[in-house]
């Protein structure tokens, strides 16, 4: 570069800034405001760029010339030619002619914005607004990928690198189904792809990257899997995202050997299992387990993981060798002499004086679910006294829990009430006011009681323990009740419980607790019907305005409310109260004045629901209309999805296009900037609607016979699939499914299986996963349903904490659907070693024998078909002899009885016993009939479903088997004739 002397220099200091200036606003603002004034962009004769090949040094010399046209040329040359002169321009920033410095500057500022020569002038005036990470998330949502490449490369190296490439990642994870469709329509994803490969902070966009690879067709070097970005990762985020991606690609024996040379044991296991390699995975288990020290989390851990994989190997030797030391390193660590924490704690960054606790959750959940329900059940018998019981009655050992809990059956008549008041002597003394063992052990007593048929008992027990206050903190005794209550589905008892007379009001945890029992309400509109029906019936008491709201939510009209007029003074209640409260910050213009800005979406819903599930048609329209009309996007995707299924296709595309819109898709993107924009972009379930509306559409269009456009929108969604977040492919993943498209829906769930099976960041499960694949899978291939619900059972007992009887029945369902798959294989051994376990796990599981034992028969197994009947049988009738006042259990029996044809005439006995203990059963009742027609009383049975039919005119299997019978009869009649 040629030197300038000192006399132009001055000149240039005086003159050049003000020119810079000019030229700025020219280029970004009005391409006309340099012309105005005297400055051209055109070609001049002194002036000319000679061509793109220009020699870049020639270009920098050409930043201090003279002429102010070939300085303005030469440094709009250097701006667009980024990837030729990006190098030049770094060392000009550091020039001694400010004027060179100042331009070069300029040059680079501009690319860390991501403003380019192509920007539109709008984006432009936005981006010289502000020089922060922000404004690249606009650039996004225009489709500007290229721009934001330039601008996060160009930070390299800056002190704002790292939050730009962070707000950047968390930009794509949010909205990368609108990024990816924009991009579809630009034809810009190749972009996308790279800026992916820039920013990628976790394994969940390393498959994003990969999977938009595959979809676009871009050539995908399985030597370098990786995105650029995770030379920043952690070691450990190395090895899972290579070994995801390995797995995904179905290059299982290369993922497996990289996990042995990384010396990663956890991912060589997780891909053992995925492979169904249990063999080696209990091999080398035993091997690491029979080194690790005794009596550590390790150890319990290991072993834990020998007895899954040697039990699913049948290798009997390591399986016995994991089962004596879990047992062994029970017993000697004491932990039956203190109790265990009731919150499970994970085991990672574990205390050394909670380790035992943990060892020993993860010891007797592995124990039962493998099958030793007994050793499981002894494991916990000295410390969890109240889990041991829990587990032995969802393995219908009856008589194992009432001797695990202290009390004896045969004196639950004679000493309920002093066990009721030692209970609560004890409780007086707590210091913390939670539950104290013997009131835990009370508790699952009451279950117990429940599930065998002596409510009465039960009764006592909840009743006297929920009002008693001569405790402390008798709220939360009362708390613990309906909790254990909840887990009996005894939702009349909560509620009868929930306010006594007295109380005005009821607290926050009981209404939590409320509407997790009554399943079809969320909080807030709970609590918004609560008050609308106290403002209905002011002179009711609360405990019966519960009662009546609870019949209402469950779609029962109750005793004392006006069908013809209450509901529509019910809507104008809840329409005066939100009113009061709402008209602080509610929407503008809002006719339904307690709709606020930032209000629960799902409520409004939830609430139109209600209304419907009442027969109430024209409210819950008019709710979700009004909804619709303020733009409530549940209420416009409810419209959507209404007049996909019932209505007009027309009315369903503009619905789904609206939720498009609202969810700042490329159709209607708001206002660049805006607060509604930002607000919309946090919200993850706007993304959901968004791609649900896509698949609405996708199928709309199919149903018009819109080839074309089901072809793009087939596209389309296969590309938003891409997305990394789990939690969205699971949304997604399962609207396709209900919407018909099983096929692309478990595609993506043998992905996202994956995916999930290493961990994932969000709340997405492997076991959501596994059953959602499994619910689509089992018609076609039960083994397949079978192999991931057991993985997600067995791999997550420390990531997945279930409930304890969840332990039992969880391995039961894999069993069952193992069984179906062994009988469409004709396998009788398989059959036979599946329904072994299920006997291990439940003696008592009816839907084996109702179910099952029936398909045996038609393929030809009736032999072991029978004998496995004579089991449950003599095992069912064992049980009965002992609980006699379980009806629901004989009722069970007497019907698999009836459904395999098999010990008749006694189990029309059993069906009398259950009858007996519950007259008013039109189920036990129809049992009966079904039994007797088998045994030829055929006009008994005739009588008793008639009368079944008055009691439940609704049921259509009563009418089908009134049929049945008379068709019978007249055949029997005509026969005798």
């Amino acid at each position: 570069m040629r030197n300038l002397t000192m006399r132009n220099l001055n000149l240039h200091a005086l003159i050049r800034p003000l020119g810079l200036g000019i030229w700025i606003c020219g280029v970004l603002v009005s391409p006309l405001a340099a012309e105005q004034d005297g400055a051209t962009l055109r070609t001049g004769e002194s002036g000319e760029i000679q061509s793109d090949e220009l020699e870049v040094d020639r270009i920098v010399d050409q930043l201090s010339d003279d002429q102010y046209a070939r300085r303005q040329q030469a440094t709009k040359k250097m701006w667009t030619k980024r990837e030729t002169s990006r190098q030049a321009v770094q060392e000009a920033a550091r020039n001694p002619d400010p004027e060179v410095a100042n331009r070069a500057n300029w040059i680079l500022r501009q690319w860390r914005r991501g403003a380019l020569p192509e920007t539109p002038p709008e984006i432009a005036r936005l981006l010289q607004q502000s020089d922060g990470p922000s404004v690249l998330e606009e650039l996004l949502e225009i489709g500007q990928f290229s721009a934001v490449v330039v601008a996060v490369e160009e930070s390299t190296g800056t002190a704002d690198y790292e939050l730009i490439s962070q707000r950047v990642a968390l930009a794509i994870s949010r909205r990368f189904p609108v990024y990816a469709r924009r991009g579809y329509v630009d034809g810009t994803l190749r972009d996308l792809v790279r800026l992916i490969d820039l920013v990628a902070d976790s394994k969940e966009m390393a498959v994003c990257r990969i999977d938009l690879m595959k979809e676009i067709g871009m050539e995908i070097d399985v030597n370098s899997l990786l995105p650029k970005s995770s030379e920043r990762w952690t070691p450990l985020q190395q090895r899972e995202a290579e070994i995801t991606l390995q797995v995904i690609f179905g290059d299982m024996d290369v993922a497996i050997t990289r996990a042995s040379e990384m010396n990663d044991d956890a991912l060589l296991r997780v891909c053992l299992m995925i492979k169904g390699d249990w063999q080696k995975m209990a091999e080398i288990s035993s091997a690491a387990a029979a080194k690790s020290e005794p009596g550590t989390l390790e150890f319990a851990r290991l072993w834990c993981y020998s007895l899954i994989a040697a039990d699913r190997a049948d290798d009997e030797a390591i399986r016995s060798q994991a089962v004596a030391a879990i047992m062994k390193q029970a017993k000697s660590s004491g932990d039956d002499e203190k109790p265990a924490p009731r919150e499970r704690l994970d085991a990672p960054l574990l205390a050394k004086d909670q380790q035992g606790h943990v060892a020993l959750d993860l010891q007797w959940k592995c124990l039962a679910s493998n099958g030793f329900v007994d050793e499981a059940i002894e494991l916990l018998r000295g410390s969890r006294p109240d889990v041991a019981a829990t587990v032995a009655i969802a393995a219908s050992r009856i008589d194992i829990a009432f001797d695990v809990l202290g009390f004896p059956p045969e004196e639950v008549d004679a000493k309920l009430g002093a066990w009721i008041d030692e209970s609560l002597q004890e409780q007086a003394t707590s210091p913390t006011g939670e539950p104290t063992p013997k009131l835990q052990r009370l508790l699952v007593l009451m279950n117990l009681l429940i599930d065998v048929g002596r409510e009465d008992a039960a009764w006592r027990i909840a009743q006297k323990l929920a009002t008693h206050r001569g405790v402390m903190d008798a709220d939360k005794v009362r708390y613990s009740v309906l909790l254990s209550l909840l887990q009996s589905r005894r939702e009349e008892w909560i509620v009868k419980l929930a306010v006594l007379p007295g109380e005005p009001s009821i607290s926050e945890d009981v209404q939590r607790l409320l509407v997790a029992a009554l399943g079809d309400v969320d909080l807030p509109t709970f609590v918004m019907l609560l008050t609308a029906m106290e403002k209905l019936m002011p002179s009711v008491s609360p405990n019966q305005r519960l009662e009546m709201t609870v019949d209402l939510i469950n779609g029962v009209v109750p005793v004392g409310f006006d069908r013809e007029h209450d509901f529509q003074r019910l809507y104008d209640a809840l329409l005066a109260d939100r009113a009061l409260s709402g008209e602080r910050g509610r929407v503008p213009g809002n006719r339904f004045k307690w709709l606020q800005s930032g209000s629960p979406r799902v409520l409004n819903s939830q609430m139109a629901s209600f209304f419907s599930r009442l027969g109430q048609a024209e409210i819950a329209t008019q709710i979700i209309s009004e909804l619709a009309l303020e733009g409530e996007i549940d209420a416009i995707f409810t419209l959507a999805e209404k007049d996909l299924d019932f209505g007009s296709g027309e009315d369903a595309q503009a619905w789904f296009k609206q939720v498009s819109q609202i969810a700042g898709t490329l159709h209607g993107t708001p206002t660049l900037g805006s607060a509604s924009a930002r607000f919309y972009r946090q919200d993850s379930s706007q993304m959901n609607l968004w791609g649900k509306a896509m698949v609405g559409q996708w199928v709309l269009a199919r149903r018009q016979s819109d080839e074309g456009l089901s072809e793009e929108l087939r596209k389309q969604t296969r590309l938003v699939l891409c997305s990394p977040s789990t939690d969205f492919r699971r949304e997604m993943l399962e609207y396709l499914a209900e919407r018909g498209e099983t096929g692309l829906a478990i595609e993506g769930y043998r992905t996202l299986l994956v995916m999930t099976a290493f961990g994932s960041s969000e709340s997405t499960e492997l076991y959501d996963i596994a059953r959602g694949y499994a619910s689509n899978v089992r018609e076609a291939d039960p083994n397949e349903a079978a192999k991931w619900f057991d993985l997600a059972i067995g791999g997550t007992h420390e990531t997945t904490n279930f409930r304890s009887i969840a332990y039992i029945t969880l391995p039961v369902f894999v069993r069952r659907w193992a069984v179906e798959g062994a009988i469409r294989e004709k396998d009788t051994a398989a059959v036979e070693k599946h329904l072994k376990r299920i006997y291990q796990l439940d003696p008592l599981d009816i839907d084996v024998a109702e179910r099952l034992l029936p398909l045996m028969r038609k393929n030809g197994m009736n032999e072991l078909a029978d004998n496995a009947f004579d089991q449950i049988w003599a095992k069912g009738k064992e049980y009965l002899s002992q609980q006699p006042f379980d009806s629901t259990s004989a009722n069970n029996l007497a019907w698999v009885a009836a459904m395999n044809k098999r010990y008749l005439e006694e189990a029309v006995k059993v069906s009398e016993q259950a009858v007996y203990h519950e007259p008013d059963s039109a189920v036990y009742r129809d049992t009966l009939a079904e039994l007797l027609f088998s045994v030829e009383r055929k006009e008994e049975a005739l009588l008793i479903e008639k009368a079944c039919l008055l009691d439940d005119p609704g049921q259509w299997h009563l009418h089908e088997q009134i049929k049945k019978y008379r068709e019978a009869i007249i055949d029997s009649s005509s026969l005798q004739k």
